[in-house]
Formats: structure tokens, sequence, C-alpha cells
């Protein structure tokens, strides 16, 4: 098969696209006016003249779940502003307001009935800001991108909400500076508005302007704000500076470990920020920045060699993430900001027994970071980010003294990003550029690349009222290095240039640079009950995104299709039905076919707000490139995968659910089963429990163990084995509101990894069909518990024997936060945060559960005490 290129008949239909506009739709216009005389406070009660200069915005249509029904009750708005601050009513009327649901929680949480505003200020159709005040006072702040395909929990701008419940139902009403939105400077401003209200005992959701369920788009289809005349466009001042102190005690340390790190004690300080260059672009900064608040990752151990991905939770971080986002890559990532301030690269390990003790940092120190972002007037999207991490070292003593080894280089991360919008938001040209620089100093880090370089380019096209879309994107790279560095980049997993029998592929061990691309596109009807798609894409064998991105495999091509229906109304007992039929194929740069697959999918919800959910997926062919871990391509046994999922009424205080999943060979030499429940209890309308337990068990005759070299004949022998693998975990999570700005939280998760081999055998012939003449069974294994090992005697054919290391593992973990966060003032919070962690072994020989009682608590504990203050002053 000749290399992708992008064919002609795309290109064409990418040039009949863009030359279609949008139609005009119909919007409700809200008309407001500028306040005379006292500005009403804010309070709650709506009692305040000030509300009669403007008049009542109603006509509310429901949205879901029956999008032809009225609402089950009306709803009101009102908006007026002065020189600096948005003011925003709004009245929920409800016939039974003794059955509001006044449910508490912590900010950017929306428990219970809730009114929302949400402004597109920029006038694009595609970004804006939304407000939120629950019945129960909690507010709820996000960002909005993508036409509401995307919404971000983490902006959180300065703002005030009061909320009340009476009579006639429950009232809101805040208070919004000018400064925390964006807006252009014209004299007269017309922005995009919508009003969404949360029915909460119905689930119904209400709409000042209409949008029907099987529309597309959210912001597009927002309804006109008027009457903004004279505001000024403020540049965004904003300093939080923080200052932290804390404590850690315990942990697995030896007794004569001369760091005495059974007790750690910091004190440091920090400041964040954000300064306007202009009402649009911001700059944001931290200095020193702490993420001590922020939640500890789950448990998680792999055994295919892809890299385990992590969600990113640090703040500054994630607020306007979306900005440097490349829609369509799939599992692939440009900007993966987990690698910035992530473990060292180098680990030096301890050696008690000859004295050797290490000093090990966990993470690299980020000295500071800078974000720009904003869209201009002219609709053009800028991010910017810049981050400075510090060299580290690990401290060594031993019987010579004590030395320093370099860990981490001092490192360089940068991103720029930039995304036209034109024909009203409905399409986009963008392009990413990444650069890392690594000062390398001395040979011990020589592997690592010094200079890493990656970009593309994406475009986005809707066409017949958003209807139709078409989304692509190119991508390509260049890692720099010594030969070192580039020789270990061919060879490692995600390339294995190495491969028996790759003829597109050859290792070059003088080389110093290597170069990949990437693309893919998607073509889709995502309107009305019948939706389809397709989707294509590749990676070169060359790419390597990994120095600031995230790339699990290279040396792919892939397409995929995909036909979607949907009932959403005129159902007897059901809300929603949604159903989908899938397939996929994939190829290397060679030609060869790895993989082709079907899928089906069926979600439905009842008329009593309970979902099902069944999923199922059948191989017909699995060959990996990457399974030997640098050997020849190797058929796996194809097979089948499905599972179903139940969720109980979330309107309901206790509520339970889970999901079986089950699957194996059609062989019968891979199998594997997993549950996993849920159990959620309000107890009152300030505190949840939530408990969710999962289990799963898997056996593999073909797991992968090592590779070692046959001292007579030079051959690689791929070891396999049979794996009888058992993975437990309990994830617990607990919080109580005390008011919608002091709120307690506790999490906590036991994770256990089992995993006993038998039956080790070696690769005879990698494709062939049939599973015994895929492999040879070693003639005897012989295990040493002195030495943990195994004797291996081989067949004949293999010319001698020998040891690899015992590969049975139990991994016991067990990590918890409890979190006091009290909001002092907006947006200025007090932290008081106690985190254990526990990592270590247990037998394999007894089973997960038998773990779970007897060795998960008999680990070393290491305690975590932090108390954090930040103060946000606000211009």
């Amino acid at each position: 098969m000749p290399h992708p290129t992008t064919p002609r008949w795309l290109c064409l239909s990418l040039l009949l696209c863009l030359t279609f506009s949008l139609p005009a739709q119909d919007r409700p216009t809200y008309v407001t006016t500028r306040l005379t005389g006292e500005a009403p406070k804010v309070d709650g009660l709506l009692d305040d003249a000030a509300w009669n200069q403007v008049p009542w915005g109603r006509n509310f249509y429901q949205g879901e779940p029956d999008d032809t029904a009225p609402p089950a009750d009306s709803s009101a708005f009102k908006i007026i502003y002065d020189d600096r601050f948005l003011y925003v009513a709004m009245r929920a009327y409800d016939r039974e307001p003794e059955k509001i649901v006044a449910r508490m929680g912590r900010r950017d949480e929306f428990p219970g009935d809730f009114l929302e505003v949400n402004f597109d200020s920029r006038n694009d159709d595609i970004t804006g800001f939304s407000f939120t005040g629950s019945a129960s006072g909690v507010r709820g702040d996000e960002a909005i991108s993508q036409d509401g395909q995307n919404w971000d929990p983490n902006w959180n701008p300065y703002w005030f909400c009061k909320t009340n419940i009476d009579s006639l139902g429950y009232t809101v009403e805040a208070k919004i500076p000018f400064s925390q939105l964006r807006f252009s400077k014209n004299e007269e401003q017309e922005w995009g508005l919508q009003i969404n209200r949360a029915h909460f005992r119905t689930q119904q959701r209400h709409n000042w302007a209409r949008i029907r369920q099987n529309q597309p788009g959210f912001v597009s289809r927002f309804g006109t704000l008027k009457g903004l005349s004279g505001i000024k466009a403020r540049k965004p001042l904003e300093l939080q500076p923080y200052v932290l102190g804390q404590v850690r005690t315990g942990g697995q340390f030896d007794a004569a470990d001369p760091f005495n790190r059974r007790v750690d004690e910091r004190l440091s300080a920090g400041l964040d920020g954000r300064i306007g260059i202009t009402n649009d672009i911001a700059v944001d900064f931290t200095l020193n920045p702490d993420f001590g608040q922020v939640e500890a990752d789950p448990g998680a151990i792999n055994l295919d060699g892809f890299q385990i991905f992590f969600r990113e939770q640090r703040p500054f971080f994630v607020e306007n993430r979306d900005i440097f986002e490349v829609e369509g890559l799939g599992s692939d990532l440009l900007f993966y900001s987990r690698r910035i301030g992530g473990s060292p690269s180098n680990f030096v390990a301890e050696d008690p027994e000859n004295g050797v003790y290490v000093r090990q940092p966990e993470n690299t120190t980020i000295l500071g970071a800078a974000k720009v972002s904003g869209k201009t007037p002219s609709q053009l999207s800028i991010g910017l980010l810049s981050t400075v991490t510090e060299r580290e070292f690990a401290t060594i003593r031993d019987l010579n003294g004590e030395s320093q080894v370099e860990v981490e280089p001092l490192t360089f991360y940068n991103v720029g990003r930039v995304r036209q919008d034109f024909n009203d938001g409905a399409s986009t040209i963008g392009g990413i550029l990444t650069h890392v620089e690594r000062n390398l100093q001395t040979a011990d880090l020589d592997y690592l690349h010094n200079r890493a370089v990656s970009g593309g380019v994406d475009l986005l096209h809707r066409w017949n009222d958003r209807k139709w879309e078409l989304r692509a994107s190119f991508l390509g790279s260049q890692v720099q290095g010594s030969e070192d560095a580039i020789l270990r980049t061919q060879t490692s997993f995600e390339r294995l240039f190495q491969r028996p029998g790759a003829s597109h592929l050859s290792i070059d061990s003088t080389r110093t640079a290597l170069s990949g691309t990437g693309a893919s596109f998607r073509l889709a009807e995502v309107d009305g009950n019948w939706r389809f798609g397709v989707n294509g894409s590749f990676r070169s064998p060359g790419l390597e995104l990994n120095d600031i991105g995230f790339l699990n495999s290279t040396d792919n091509i892939g397409s995929s299709a995909y036909v979607n229906r949907r009932w959403v109304q005129g159902m007897e007992n059901w809300t929603n039905i949604n159903t989908e039929l899938s397939a996929r194929a994939d190829w290397d740069f060679s030609g060869r076919a790895l993989g082709q697959s079907f899928g089906y999918g069926l979600f439905a919800l009842d008329k009593q707000f309970r979902s099902y959910n069944f999923f199922a997926n059948f191989e017909v062919n699995d060959l990996s490139v990457n399974a030997l871990r640098g050997g020849p391509v190797i058929r796996r046994p194809a097979g089948f995968f499905l599972g179903i999922n139940y969720s109980s009424d979330q309107r309901k205080d206790f509520r339970y659910g889970g999901g079986i999943r089950g699957g194996g060979g059609y062989d019968g030499n891979v199998q594997g089963r997993s549950v996993d429940l849920f159990v959620s209890w309000r107890a009152s309308d300030a505190f949840i429990v939530n408990v969710s337990p999962e289990y799963s068990v898997n056996q593999r005759y073909d797991q992968y163990v090592t590779t070692v070299i046959d001292e007579m004949s030079g051959t690689p022998r791929y070891v396999h084995g049979f794996i009888d693998r058992q993975t437990l975990s309990l994830t617990v999570r607990a919080t109580y509101n005390l008011t919608p700005d002091f709120t307690v939280q506790y999490y906590a998760q036991p994770f256990i990894a089992r995993g006993v081999y038998r039956e080790f055998k070696d690769v005879a012939d990698p494709l062939a069909r049939q599973f015994n003449d895929r492999y040879t069974v070693f003639q005897d294994e012989i295990y040493d518990a002195e030495t943990n090992t195994y004797l291996i005697i081989g067949p004949g054919g293999f010319e001698g024997n020998f040891r690899i290391r015992n590969p049975d593992f139990n991994f016991v973990q067990f990590r918890s936060n409890l979190v006091v966060r009290w909001e002092y003032r907006p947006s200025s919070t007090l932290f008081l945060v106690w985190s254990q962690g526990a990592t270590g072994g247990a037998d394999p020989g007894r089973n997960a559960f038998a773990t779970l009682t007897t060795d998960l608590f008999e680990q070393e504990v290491r305690n975590t005490f932090l108390v954090k203050a930040t103060y946000r002053w606000v211009r």
C-alpha cells in the first residue's frame, strides 16, 4: 500500500463545502437598559426598585426530555447594567414550591433545581460564559467553547450570587463584573443570550432560546441580548498569592537511613495572577505553584506496554485548555500538560545492603509558568504557554560520603496555538506549535532529546445549518539529540524500528534527528434522527509527540465508519433511545492488515429516568506490531467483548447501578470479565456518600513476559506464559457541605493488582492461525525460591536453558485525601488537607480479596498534613 496522501476528492469536497453559508434562524430577543438610581442589593429577594426599570423575559421551551411538550412550570428573567456590573434576576415559578430540590454542593456542582444564564459576549456563536445559581445557593461557572461541546468548570470568575425560595418558587440574583467577560469595544453591543432551567423532579431542561434535542450546536442557537450601550471593556488585573505549610510523616524507610525522611517539613509561598493586555487577551502566570490540594491519581497497573493516561487536575493547566486542544486526534495529544512537572526522567536505585541511600525528588519543580490566551474581535483565538522546570538532583550517601546525580535537566516547554473562526462561527482553521528545550549537562541524561518540536494545522467546517461537518488535522514532529537518544527513540515501544520482517523500517544508529507526520479527518452528518460518519487517520513511523504530547503508537493507518439512530419523543415507556453500528480497520505502512472489528452500542433512558447501556465488539482479525516489544508482528487471539450497564433514577436520595463486562478469544485462550458497582446515598441535602467497588479477572495463555537471547545461537526468545490476573479497587467519596462555601470532602481508594504466571512458552510461528502452532511450551520450569527465579528447560530445538525472574506480582496501594475547603470571600480560599499514601507488595499466592483484608493496612503509611491559604484580589 502506498504511503497516505490527501485524496483529491477530499480537497474538492472541502472547496465545495466552503461555498455554502448558514441560513439565518429566528432568535428571541431581550432588550436591557442602563440602570438609573441605586443598584439592586444582591440578596436573592428581587424587591429592589431597580428591577422595575426592565421587563421580564418569558416564553421558555422544554428542551429535554420531550422538546415538543411545554415546560412543567414557567420561568422569567431580567437583566440590567451600569458602568461596572451586569445584574441578572431569574425567577423559577413552581406550583409546588415545597417540592423544590435544594441540595447542597460545592462550587461548580449543579445539585437539584437551578437556573443558569449564558452570555455569548463575543457574539461569535462558538464561545460563551455560563453562570449558575442553584435553589440551595450553590454557584457554578463555566467557560463554554466549541459551540457547547466543551464546558470548562475550572474557569472561576469573580462574581456574586444569592438565591431564595418563596411561595412562588425560587429566585436567583447575580452581579457579574464586566471585567470577567470578554467583548468588543463597540459603542452598541449585541450579545448572544441563553437562560436555562433545570426542573429536577421532572428532569426537564427549559430553554429561553429553543434548542431541539436532535439539533447540533448550543451557543449558535442562543437568543439575542440588545440594549448594552457605552460599556467599557476593562483590562483584567487579578493577583492571587498563596502561603502553604506542610508536614509529612511515616513511610517505608530503613532505620539506618541517614536522610531521616520519616518527618519532612515545608513552608512555601507563591503567586498566581492575570494581567490584561487588552480586554480580550490576558496573561495568566504562576510562580512556584503548588497543587497539594489536588486529588491523587487513581491506582493503575499496565502489562501491555502502553502508557497510562492520567487526566490533568492542576488548575493552572486545566483552565482555558480548550484553546490548546486539536480536535480529531483520538487519544493522541499534541499538548499533554502532565509532561510538565512530572517525575524526574532518571531514577537512582538504593542499595541499603551495601550502605547506599538515595534521596530522590518525587516531582520536577515548576519554577514558573505563563499563559497568554484570549480571542480578538476579529474572532482570532490565541494561546501561548511557556513553562520552566528546575534541574533536579538525587542525593546519594554511601561509604564514600555524599554526592549528587542530576535526574532531570533544566527544561523549557512552549506551546503556541492560533485559531481563526469565520462564516458566523461555523468554520475554523487553526494551527499549533510546541517546543521543548532541555539543557543537558551530564552524560547521565544523554538519552533524552535536547530539542523536540511538533505542530499541526486543523480545520472544521459545518454547513446546511450545521447539520454536516468536516474535521481534518495534519501534524508533524521532529526530535533532536545524541545518537544514543535518537537510537532509543527508534527502538522505543511506540516505534520498534528493529522489528524483524518490517521491510519498510530500518534503524540508523548515526541519526541525531527523527521526523514524522500524521493526519486525521472526519466527515459526518450530525443532525436529525439518523446520523452517520466516516473517519480516517495515519501516524507515520517516525512521529514522536511524547516530550510534551501523548502518543501511544505509530506506523498505523486506520479507517472507521458508523451509523446512528436516535429516538427522543413519542415513545410510551422510553424517554431516549440511541443505537449505533460501527466498523473499523487498521493497517501498517507496509500495507499489512492489522485488525478489523465491528461494534454495536445501545443506550436507553426510560420514563423513570433509569438508564441502560449495552455494547458489543467483535474482532475479525488482530495482529500486533508491539506485543513482542521489538519482535516480529504476532497474531493475537481475535475475540469478542460485550457489556451492560445500569443506573437507577438520579433524582432519588439512594442511587445504585453498575456494569458487567466480559469477553474472550474465539479459541478460548483469552478470557476476561469484570463487574463494577456504585452506591450513592444522600443522607441529607448537605451530606452524600458514594461507594464504587470494581473487580476484574483475566486469564490469557499468551501474556508476554520477557525476551532472552539464546547464548548458543544468539537468537531472541520471546517468553510468554499463562497469567491469572485479578484487579480489585474500592473508591469512596464523601462530601459534607455546611454552606455553599464551606465543604468537607473525603476520597479514598485501595487498589490491588495480582498476577500469577505458569506454563511458560516460546514463540514458534508468530503468524500461525492455530494457537498451538504459534507457541512451543517449554519442557520444564523449575522455581528457585532463594533467588526468586525460574530455570527454564527448553524443548528440542532450543539450544540452552536459561533463567528468568519470577514475574508473579501483587501490587498494593492505598491513597486518600481529606480536604476542608472554605471560600471565605469570593474566589479566596483556605484549604486544610490530610493525605495518606501507602504502596507496597504482598504475597501473590493470596487472591485480591485476601490481600485486601490481610495486607493492605500492613503497609507503611505516609501522612501529609497541609494548610494552604489563597487570597484573590480583583480590580
